[in-house]
Parts: C-alpha cells; sequence; structure tokens
C-alpha cells in the first residue's frame, strides 16, 4: 500500500492540518479518549498556524518592499542621466572630474568614448599581453574562451 503524504506545498499542508486537527479530534472525543493526549498535537498546529501567518505577511511586506525599490531606482536613474548628459557636454568638466564622478570619458577625437579609469569604486581593466597571455590569472584553457586563459581580459 502507498504511503500518505501530507501536501508540501504551505497553503495546502496549512489547510490540510487544520482540517485533519478537527477530524482526529472528532475521532477522539467519539472514542471517549480524554483531551490531554491531544495537547502536543494541537499546540503543534498553534505555533504552525502562527509562524506560517508571519511568513506569509513579511514576504507580501518584502514583494511590496521590492517594488517600492525598483521604483525608487527607475526615478533615481531618471533624474540621474540629464545630470550626466549636462556634466559630460559641460565646457570646463576634465576627465578627472568624469572619472572622479564615474561616468564615461569621452575620446580624445571626440567619437565613442571609454570607461573611466580607476576612481571611487571603479576596477582597472586587466590588459593582455602582446603574445595574447594575461598576466593576472592562471593560463588554463578555458571552455569557449580559446588558449588565451582568462578569456579576453
Amino acid at each position: 500500500m502507498a504511503e500518505r503524504r501530507f501536501p508540501r506545498p504551505d497553503g495546502h499542508f496549512a489547510a490540510y492540518m487544520n482540517n485533519y486537527f478537527e477530524a482526529v479530534k472528532k475521532w477522539w472525543d467519539t472514542q471517549g479518549l480524554g483531551p490531554s493526549g491531544l495537547t502536543p498535537l494541537e499546540a503543534a498546529l498553534a505555533a504552525w498556524n502562527t509562524n506560517f501567518a508571519v511568513q506569509v505577511a513579511l514576504r507580501a511586506e518584502a514583494a511590496g518592499g521590492r517594488q517600492n525599490k525598483d521604483a525608487a531606482r527607475r526615478e533615481l536613474d531618471a533624474e540621474a542621466r540629464p545630470f550626466t548628459s549636462f556634466i559630460q557636454g559641460y565646457p570646463k568638466t576634465t576627465d578627472a572630474d568624469r572619472a572622479t564622478i564615474g561616468i564615461t570619458i569621452r575620446a580624445a577625437d571626440g567619437g565613442g568614448g571609454r570607461s573611466a579609469p580607476d576612481g571611487p569604486g571603479r576596477v582597472a581593466a586587466q590588459r593582455p599581453e602582446p603574445d595574447g597571455q594575461c598576466l593576472h590569472r592562471p593560463q588554463t584553457p578555458r571552455r569557449g574562451r580559446g588558449s588565451g586563459g582568462c578569456g579576453g581580459c
């Protein structure tokens, strides 16, 4: 005979266990067994119901918090872009200013741009040696990256 298992999803488990307890309690009373025998099961069910409700509320609160955070990020991004454009186009802005702020440094020929050099929160780009070998990582081939070892630093 197959083993009977309790439902796995928490919501189904909660509904099942609440119905289960009521059915067991009714059966227990019908058999004339003392109510103190159900105390451990009743206490465990009460603890489950309390903690499950708390977790559901916290999950809903976290979801709302994430939505608020994402909305604030979109708003901050939209506000920061015009400032970046203004600073980039301002005649007195130097490459050092751009590097400190962490925005793109324009190429000397006026076309394209390059990332800001080391500044607050920046990491220097690693360049391979002329022979194609990288200096900062062990020379072990990586899948799909050729024999250069580090995948085109």
